[in-house]
């Protein structure tokens, strides 16, 4: 849930920059509480997993009630070998599949459809990829080491794309930006990445000896990627992430298949 505000607070943040910079030539009077709400999706299918998806919905920039799922949305999947699903709404929050689980090499078709608009998206779900090792990297002007995840990238385009989510005694850093990277031009070859935890508190070290740091590896495609590579980077940028959701939406559909590894922080 953490990370699901996280990436709205992001996600509004760039709305509001572009709308500062829109009009630099003249003075200005920003109302930040008069950008109107845009829908945001996260869908996921993992690999033997109930496929779901939460719909949710910018706020005002100075809302910190937080974002509460939408109800009443109609939520299906389906995929390429004839499966669907037409997803029910949880105590959580998320819509979320009785049946429909995810398989590695099939297509999955999202749509949404909400107070009378239909967003839709496709992703493809690579081949499952594992870690081969996690280790620690120390980094001499660093008072911490950070975790490095080495993996092997097969042979051909089914696998190009990766994200990797970082666990730090069971939880997620809330400084942490999303993790995603390419192999497209190293294709066959062994990887090794270095994962950066950094936090905004100088005077805090996210790790520490004997903290443990679970790394969850997903495989995932070019559309995902997208959006995740476009979240980690958009304190840079003056636009949101790039979305594979078509009709307006903003967020992500992602297929993908994950594994997970632990480590005790040693350095």
């Amino acid at each position: 849930m953490n990370k699901s505000i996280n990436i709205y607070k992001l996600i509004f943040s760039g709305i509001v920059v572009m709308l500062l910079f829109s009009s630099c030539e003249k003075e200005i009077d920003v109302d930040l509480r008069s950008v109107p709400p845009k829908v945001v999706i996260e869908g996921i299918v993992k690999l033997d997993s109930l496929a779901r998806v939460r719909v949710s919905e910018t706020k005002d920039f100075s809302d910190n009630s937080g974002y509460p799922a939408l109800k009443d949305a109609v939520v299906k999947i389906w995929d390429d070998a004839g499966n669907s699903e037409t997803l029910v709404q949880d105590a959580t929050g998320w819509y979320v599949a009785d049946v429909l689980k995810g398989a590695a090499g099939r297509t999955y078709n999202l749509s949404v459809t909400y107070d009378g608009t239909e967003y839709t998206s496709t992703s493809a779900m690579p081949p499952f990829v594992p870690i081969d090792s996690l280790t620690m990297y120390k980094i001499l002007v660093m008072d911490y080491a950070l975790p490095m995840v080495h993996y092997t990238d097969p042979v051909g385009k089914a696998n190009e794309y990766y994200r990797a989510m970082v666990f730090i005694n069971g939880k997620q850093h809330p400084d942490v930006h999303e993790l995603a990277f390419s192999a497209e031009f190293m294709d066959g070859s062994p990887m090794h990445e270095i994962l950066p935890i950094f936090t905004n508190d100088e005077d805090v070290d996210p790790i520490y000896p004997d903290d443990e740091i679970e790394v969850e590896f997903q495989c995932i495609d070019k559309g995902a990627y997208e959006f995740f590579k476009t979240l980690g980077d958009i304190g840079n940028s003056l636009a949101n992430p790039t979305t594979n959701i078509k009709g307006g939406a903003l967020g992500y559909f992602s297929a993908c298949t994950s594994d997970r590894m632990k480590i005790i922080a040693k350095w």
